[in-house]
């Protein structure tokens, strides 16, 4: 229970941290990749980007997390639960139209 909260409070901050920085984020990649701007303003540019946390960034963001667990693998798209949780709710007879092929 209480890995599961912190596993979901952890990636609402990753995200609140995205959020935050996401205009600075995109604002210094457009001026790094931008040739006609000076060499010393991308160089600056370059160095602030690398002072940003990785945390901020899209590409470190967990979209799929486990409703019931808080689980970041074995996570199933279409219920977004976890594999575990899925097969423990479908020998109960809990999810409906879903049946066990082999298990």
């Amino acid at each position: 229970m209480k890995n599961k909260h912190i596993n979901i409070n952890k990636d609402l901050i990753k995200r609140k941290n995205y959020l935050k920085n996401e205009i600075k984020i995109i604002v210094l990649k457009s001026i790094v990749r931008n040739q006609s701007v000076k060499p010393t303003l991308r160089s600056l540019a370059k160095k602030k980007m690398s002072q940003i946390k990785l945390k901020s960034f899209i590409s470190k963001q967990n979209n799929n997390i486990c409703l019931y667990t808080g689980r970041i693998k074995g996570v199933l798209r279409l219920t977004e639960m976890s594999r575990h949780h899925m097969k423990k709710f479908s020998t109960t007879g809990t999810l409906q139209n879903i049946k066990i092929k082999s298990w």
